[in-house]
């Protein structure tokens, strides 16, 4: 009898895990997202005001630079004001710089720096 009871138990418990009709299936970029970015090519020294500006001049909104890099600790570095404070001081790095708005999409702000070597 209780070999009967197991495949039994076995199989209700796999119709709770099938997708009922009519209900929506998981979509694939559920965990992983496409993020709208914006590459910049810096040719020289620049600091991050200067390239806040440039962003404004091109129509972007919301430009807000950051002295650091996101982590998994930190996704969000931009919106630590500390981070944020001396953007005439801080120079553009390589990579990712900030965040800001265009079209009513927030952007990823990437930096190329151009060197005499490229």
């Amino acid at each position: 009898m209780s070999f009967h009871r197991m495949p039994l138990l076995a199989a209700g418990l796999a119709t709770l895990f099938l997708p009922l009709p009519g209900t929506p299936a998981a979509r694939a970029d559920g965990l992983i997202s496409r993020v709208a970015i914006v590459r910049i090519f810096v040719p020289g020294v620049e600091s991050q005001a200067q390239l806040a500006d440039r962003l404004r001049a091109e129509g972007y909104t919301n430009v807000v630079m950051s002295s650091v890099y996101p982590t998994p600790v930190n996704p969000y570095p931009q919106s630590n004001r500390s981070w944020t404070r001396h953007l005439d001081l801080t120079p553009v790095h390589a990579g990712w710089n900030g965040v800001a708005t265009k079209d009513g999409q927030v952007v990823q702000v990437y930096a190329q720096l151009l060197s005499r070597w490229n």
